[in-house]
């Protein structure tokens, strides 16, 4: 029993740790623009010494001594004994990655090399002082003592027109209410003011929304509004259990842009025109209007700290418990096709409205099921702030990460799966994308580089972009290797841009002159588009020479229920993921033409597109030719191309609950899975961009 307790606390251990390790690189890499930061200086030096005795408590000795070590360093920097320095930086982000090793080895990998250890310390016994640090435990129960419990309270005061008529004044009542405590946060609502000409100077038009912070009770924060409380909208409402520490933790869930309308600091439909354009709104905010940046840094701040307190109270999860959830709804989901289904043969009204009912919750369980798994892309993008330091600096490069979106919530399982392909984009952009500071200089641009990672939702699918200000990509370039390398014997004139840079994900395709540490052995694209599309993903390129490139992923949000179309191809049904078809045709509508090599093609308004027929491929008898114009042609999506499939039949959309088929059975060119149809037949998942690599569209 004592055993099972000691593992638990190091389950506990590594996932604070882990989430103390991110912060910390975070920390660093915002000091280091900000050195005389004491804010940014007091967290760093907290987190080395959570970890210290995080890591004393659990008897992970050797990493305990490690930290202090740091600890003693951060402590000579917060007294002022010692300059922050870009030297110092590096060698904290290093000892960062010792620390990641001692976890490592820890959990079950491999030891940390002492040469590596020694090595660190021996540079941080350069810095170190006599002082010991400081502990804080005393100063913390001391603080403690002078804060007494406060309740919070929100109010919504919306007083008549004619309350000036009535002896009272909104802002008297106010500052009245101020004196019982303090406002956490006040906003007027400026929605009812008239245009000038017809405003009256005796007639409210204001109603004001605030969080009061008080020591009182709730019939005497009441009591202020004594005279007017009958006669107007006046309603208060205890909000206690929203704080935890005095923080707001509504906060964590809400974007920067609703934050800053709550906060009367901008309009609804400025917040709403700026994300149409996916740019980040607090710069917008400050670029364009009036509001300072210290502003918006400070809004940023409370949504940080509510971030962290909401992470302090959550329940964790074991993901295998989360996919068993996830398969047990899935299974839900099909036996309520198969109860619809019947409910429909019966024809009786009552049974058919029961069943849709049931199906409504259904979806919605599944919806709420599915939001469980759903995590921000955070942590996930806020580690390249590292990641594109360290390689600017070995390149001697000066370029900035500006990162947007990151609350933008994708399923566990593929955020795990897509850091590797994002790694390798933000990898070459800093390596093949911008210039170094002398080139920059000489085409007329600054200096420090940019790269942009971005995300948003879309259209039920998660979109990620990483954009830099480099010298783009030169398709002239790209096409003259691959015609070296046999890729194409096609004419430059014949191809778009689009298709010129598809070569790049191709295996072994590199236009790197020489092989460094980060490129040119025509390795990793070729991976990044392969591991996009195990997710049902697709990937897009945009460049212009001389300014810079764009990788554009899209991915929906899960992979394990999809929307798809049920297609009757032979005597089997297929379905088609919805999102990857773009419209549909009858044959008999269209100019269909037969080329050399017995290849078919589609004019559809002047765009000609390949036509695969299915039945050929996937084992059923080819129709005959007198059926053949009976048929349905499917213009469909794939990552860089579009093409037609024949199909015989549309059956309609419905939910499919992917099945792994080789999990159990073996896997399937052209097939990413099977479902399992209301009527308890299976139909086969068609893979769209497995199927224009097999039939070499």
């Amino acid at each position: 029993m004592k055993d099972n307790n000691i593992e638990k606390l190091k389950e506990i251990f590594k996932n604070e740790v882990d989430e103390l390790v991110e912060d910390a690189e975070e920390v660093l890499i915002s000091l280091e623009k900000d050195v005389h930061n004491q804010e940014l200086i007091n967290e760093i030096f907290r987190i080395f010494h959570s970890i210290k005795g995080s890591a004393g408590v659990v008897g992970f000795n050797d990493m305990a001594h490690f930290a202090h070590g740091v600890e003693n360093i951060l402590d000579r920097v917060r007294q002022g004994e010692l300059r922050i320095s870009k030297n110092l930086i590096s060698l904290i982000l290093e000892s960062i990655d010792i620390l990641k090793g001692f976890i490592e080895f820890y959990f079950g990998g491999p030891p940390v090399e002492e040469k590596k250890i020694a090595k660190i310390e021996a540079s941080l016994n350069r810095f170190k002082g006599v002082t010991e640090p400081v502990e804080f435990k005393v100063e913390e129960k001391r603080e403690a003592r002078k804060v007494k419990k406060a309740k919070y309270f929100g109010i919504h005061v919306e007083l008549k027109e004619d309350i000036f008529n009535r002896g009272q004044d909104p802002i008297l009542l106010l500052r009245e209410l101020s004196e019982q405590g303090s406002f956490d946060s006040i906003r007027a609502n400026i929605s009812r003011i008239p245009e000038l000409e017809q405003i009256d100077p005796y007639k409210n038009y204001i109603f004001y929304d605030l969080i009061l912070r008080t020591r009182n009770t709730f019939d005497e924060v009441k009591d202020v509004f004594i005279f007017v409380y009958d006669e107007n909208p006046i309603e208060i409402s205890d909000i206690n259990s929203r704080f935890v520490e005095d923080v707001d933790t509504e906060l964590a869930d809400k974007k920067i842009g609703e934050i800053l309308v709550d906060e009367g600091v901008i309009e609804e439909e400025e917040v709403e025109r700026i994300a149409a354009q996916h740019k980040k709104i607090g710069e917008e905010i400050v670029a364009k209007t009036s509001v300072k940046k210290e502003e918006i840094q400070k809004i940023l701040k409370k949504k940080q700290k509510s971030k962290k307190v909401q992470i302090a109270s959550t329940i964790r999860v074991k993901t295998d418990k989360l996919d068993k959830l996830i398969n047990l709804i899935g299974e839900m989901v099909i036996s309520v096709s198969r109860i619809s289904m019947i409910a429909q043969q019966t024809g009786i009204k009552e049974i058919i409205n029961s069943t849709t009912e049931l199906n409504r919750i259904s979806r919605d369980l599944q919806e709420q099921i599915m939001m469980v798994r759903m995590v921000p892309l955070e942590s996930t993008f806020k580690r390249f702030y590292r990641v594109v330091r360290d390689l600017a600096n070995s390149q001697k490069k000066n370029i900035e990460l500006h990162i947007s979106g990151e609350e933008t919530e994708l399923d566990k399982t593929m955020i795990e799966q897509i850091a590797d392909p994002l790694k390798h984009m933000v990898r070459n952009s800093v390596d093949h994308g911008v210039e170094t500071p002398e080139d920059r200089r000489k085409v007329g641009k600054p200096e420090k580089g940019n790269i942009w990672m971005r995300a948003y939702q879309e259209e039920g699918n998660v979109i990620i972009e990483i954009e830099d200000d480099g010298k783009g990509i030169d398709p002239d370039v790209i096409y003259k290797k691959a015609f070296s390398k046999g890729m194409t014997k096609k004419p430059k004139e014949n191809m778009s841009n689009e298709e010129i840079y598809s070569f790049l994900f191709m295996p072994g395709f590199s236009t790197a002159a020489v092989v460094t540490e980060i490129s040119g052995r025509g390795v990793g694209m070729d991976v990044v588009k392969k591991n996009i599309e195990s997710l049902k993903g697709r990937i897009e390129i945009s460049s212009t020479i001389g300014k810079g490139t764009r990788f554009k992923i899209k991915i929906p949000l899960t992979i394990a229920i999809i929307d798809g179309m049920r297609l009757r191809i032979g005597e089997r049904t297929y379905i088609v993921p919805l999102d990857a078809i773009v419209e549909s045709f009858q044959l008999a509508t269209l100019d269909l033409k037969t080329v050399k090599g017995a290849k078919d093609l589609v004019n559809l308004r002047g765009e000609v597109y390949p036509l695969v027929r299915l039945h050929k491929y996937l084992g059923d008898e080819d129709i005959q030719e007198k059926d053949f114009q009976k048929g349905i042609v499917v213009l469909v999506e794939s990552t860089f191309k579009k093409f037609c499939i024949y199909v015989d039949e549309i059956l309609g959309i419905s939910q499919a609950v992917i099945k792994n088929l080789q999990d159990n059975y073996r896997s399937i060119p052209g097939i990413i899975g099977a479902s399992l149809n209301g009527d308890g037949s299976i139909s086969l998942i068609l893979d769209i961009p497995g199927l224009e690599r097999m039939m070499d569209i």
